[in-house]
């Protein structure tokens, strides 16, 4: 019997030539070169080394050593080399286990000790000594393969590693290669991700980084694309947004954060698992599948570009909670350290979170991702409900004991189902079978999902290997697919990265294993909410406010005052933002009841942000069909750069809401000649088409700031278009402070003649300006602001304690 492989066509034929015997081609095997991969597990000592690494190694050695290859490990840590070499000792003999034989394991445990030794690696010196000793380990007949070197360190060490690494460490063999592992997290946010993989691109190209997110080494997981692939005559018609409700991405915990929360308290649920281990699972379920699944590179790509397709992130996208004894848990964990000063955390340990990809496969479809700590069970799962669309002619062939739920469910774990598989309900078409997944479930009872076990085909898996084994293995054969690549760990990033820096300040939900149902969320288009409101309450524009189900205290509610003699709306940010988004939309209504259309003039700046994204994804009631937008004031720069106005109002709040392109008014700051410019009489023009298209002459709501200058739109202090009387659009020049200097607004001519004002004033670095404007004693020409004064309608304020300076 002959192998093909290790040798060449031409050199088996020889032996076929000349007769030879197995035992004379045995003999030939042994002349050849034994290839060496060297392997060193750095932080050889530590708890994820102990648990599962060493295990995956073990297995490795098991099932690759071979006449042609062998392997040699090297295990490394700060310790000591006596003290270490005791624990590595330690680890191999309680650590390793075989499926098999236990007598038969004993031997094998025992070769793979004899191929493992322990070094000090702490010193720069250290990595010469390593390297030094791998080259000289090379025995007659030997040649090295390549290196591997896993990184079971903190993050912030792999730079450093990988210099040292690079300069000492690489192998001088032609044709040998070197390999270098990482383990998650790949940085806390997009800045720090790109600053790690910007420093590990000094060392190491990306063919030898392999990041490890260990979930994609997961039976339940490496099923999907396989499941896909072979499945897609079937289901390939169906995977997408004409047939699929939804996709749930879940993975719930019974255990806490005991003991841990150092770690827990700077990265929360978010960036724990849902950046990372989640998102990966949505993008192996969306992707668009390769022509071959051995094609890496095909599925990098794809991977990449799906992410590209994901909708960002917003603070709307998701509600947050923390179970109740994470705090004490963290002032405990604190105390033991001796860090002093018990304080409460916000950190998240629950999450729901709605992702939308803008393609044409997936257009609207939610994917609702769903983690969490101390919950009411341990389990992952990705499930595709389908939509109800399918309906049978046959009355006969609905069955009365077949669930009507319409699903396919990757299990990854769990309690019910203990082992990973897919369950397709029985509505569906029989998958085909693929190794090595095999029917099961026939004889059990029970309910799964919404419905009977006996109602859906179940191809459970029989395999045991653990993640870490699989990721080993994949590293050792170069499965890059299996492993988180620079671009797709940045695309991902990006997704995440609003929604992180929004919930800055947010006080999660509180809940308990006793207390769940306060987590029960609702979506809304692409917001989510909790089905029980917990929050506090809001002010409505003439005072009234309410607590919901909160003690009302100063830190949670908004009151009414008087403001420079017009009604004042106080309280932190967010009540202050949501009351004026109440009184918009109150305008609004009244507005369309009575003439049929609702005329909005909103103005730019950082100040009304948060109002924006209220009216996108709080606003439930506002009837954006009959509304048109106007722009207070424009910069003179193209609509596509960050500092126009229009730009940023589309990002926070237009392209989240179903307002008619038509309805929207830019200002025609680009026409013939340029940005601007006055021989193009683009004021002259949008005063045209306000006068065409208003009511009376009245905008029916103005949303206004208040600059730290007194200006308010683009009307600035000590210039003629203060006083400008004569018409309702001009344009202007920015005080030197503003990066973008000519501007086009709205005079105080029109801005007096609308139904209602806001001037809204959020922050510290307004508190200036605020005591200012409460002593009475300015003038409209340094502080234009106060020429605010609506000629019939009504002007409130919207002023935050922090603006009043009150903490």
């Amino acid at each position: 019997m002959f192998f093909v492989g290790a040798y060449s066509t031409s050199f088996i034929l020889l032996f076929i030539l000349h007769g030879k015997s197995s035992a004379s081609l045995n003999q030939a095997k042994a002349d050849l070169p034994r290839n060496v991969t060297n392997i060193v597990l750095v932080g050889a000592t530590g708890d994820l080394a102990k648990r599962y690494l060493w295990q995956g190694f073990f297995t490795l050695f098991r099932q690759q050593t071979t006449v042609e290859n062998t392997f040699r490990f090297y295990a490394a840590a700060r310790e000591s080399l006596e003290r270490g070499q005791k624990k590595i000792d330690t680890i191999l003999d309680g650590s390793l286990k075989c499926p098999d034989d236990e007598h038969f394991c004993i031997e094998e445990k025992s070769k793979f000790a004899r191929v493992t030794q322990y070094l000090t690696l702490k010193e720069e010196k250290d990595y010469h000594l390593l390297c030094q000793r791998i080259a000289n380990s090379l025995k007659p007949g030997e040649r090295e393969k390549g290196r591997i070197f896993y990184l079971s360190v903190p993050p912030f060490a792999y730079a450093q590693i990988a210099e040292r690494i690079n300069s000492f460490c690489r192998s001088k063999v032609d044709k040998s290669w070197t390999r270098l592992v990482l383990e998650k997290p790949f940085g806390s946010d997009l800045t720090s991700a790109q600053e790690l993989a910007q420093q590990l691109s000094y060392y190491f190209e990306e063919s030898e980084i392999y990041r490890i997110d260990h979930y994609l080494g997961k039976n339940g997981v490496t099923q999907i694309l396989d499941f896909r692939f072979k499945n897609r005559d079937l289901f390939e018609h169906l995977w997408n947004k004409d047939h699929i409700d939804r996709v749930e991405i879940v993975l719930k915990e019974r255990n806490d954060c005991q003991g841990r929360t150092a770690f827990y308290d700077h990265y929360g649920v978010l960036r724990d698992v849902m950046q990372n281990h989640m998102t990966e699972l949505l993008v192996l379920v969306s992707m668009e599948m390769p022509d071959n699944l051995d094609n890496q590179t095909s599925i990098q790509e794809n991977k990449v570009r799906l992410l590209r397709e994901t909708k960002p992130l917003n603070r709307w996208s998701s509600v947050t909670g923390q179970y109740k004894e994470y705090s004490t848990h963290y002032n405990d964990e604190k105390a033991q350290d001796k860090v002093a000063d018990s304080q409460t955390s916000n950190t998240e340990t629950f999450a729901a979170v709605s992702v939308f990809i803008n393609n044409a496969r997936w257009q609207g479809v939610p994917f609702i991702l769903v983690s969490g700590k101390q919950l009411d069970e341990r389990t992952a799962y990705v499930r595709i409900v389908f939509k109800e669309n399918v309906h049978k002619v046959n009355s006969a062939s609905v069955q009365s004991d077949t669930c009507s739920i319409r699903q396919i469910v990757f299990n990854i774990q769990g309690e019910k189902l203990k082992k990973p598989g897919v369950l397709l309900s029985g509505f569906l078409s029989k998958p085909k079978l693929f190794l090595p997944l095999h029917t099961l479930m026939l004889n059990e009872t029970g309910e799964v999902f919404g419905c009977s076990v006996q109602s859906f085909h179940a191809l459970i898996q029989n395999s045991s290997s653990d993640a870490y084994t699989s990721l080993i293995s994949a590293v050792y054969h170069e499965q890059k697919s299996m492993f988180v690549g620079t671009e797709d760990l940045l695309a991902s990033w990006k997704i995440w990265s609003h929604l992180l820096d929004s919930f800055n300040g947010v006080v999660p939900r509180l809940y308990d294993q006793k207390n769940l149902d306060v987590l029960d969320f609702v979506s809304a288009g692409e917001r989510l909410e909790f089905s029980f409101d917990h929050d506090g309450g809001s002010c409505n524009a003439k005072g009234v406010c309410s607590s919901q189900g909160k003690s009302v205290n100063e830190n949670y509610y908004c009151k009414q005052e008087i403001f420079r003699a017009h009604r004042m709306v106080t309280g932190i940010n967010l009540q202050v933002v949501r009351t004026l988004a109440a009184n918009i939309v109150d305008h609004a209504l009244k507005a369309v009841s009575q003439k049929g259309t609702f005329h909005l003039a909103l103005s730019g700046g950082t100040s009304p942000l948060l109002l924006y994204e209220t009216l996108a994804f709080e606003a439930k009631l506002f009837p954006w069909l009959h509304t048109h937008l106007w722009m207070v004031d424009e910069r003179c720069v193209p609509f596509t750069s960050e500092e126009s106005n229009l730009n940023l109002i589309h990002k926070k709040l237009l392209q989240h809401v179903p307002i008619s392109p038509l309805n929207i008014h830019p200002m025609y700051i680009m026409l013939k000649d340029g940005l601007c410019n006055p021989l193009d009489q683009g004021a002259e023009h949008y005063e045209a088409e306000l006068k065409r298209l208003i009511n009376n002459e009245q905008l029916d709501f103005v949303v206004l700031g208040a600059g730290s200058d007194g200006h308010t739109a683009s009307l600035f202090p000590r210039q003629s278009s203060v006083d400008n009387e004569d018409k309702w659009i001009i344009l202007t020049e920015g005080s030197g402070s503003h990066k973008v200097k000519r501007r086009m607004t709205m005079t105080l001519t029109l801005l007096n003649k609308a139904k209602a004002v806001g001037v809204l004033v959020l922050g510290e670095h307004k508190q200036g300006i605020v005591t200012k404007l409460s002593d009475g004693e300015v003038d409209v020409w340094n502080y234009p602001v106060t020429g605010i004064k609506p000629d019939t309608g009504d002007l409130f304020w919207y002023i935050d304690d922090e603006a009043l300076g009150r903490h």
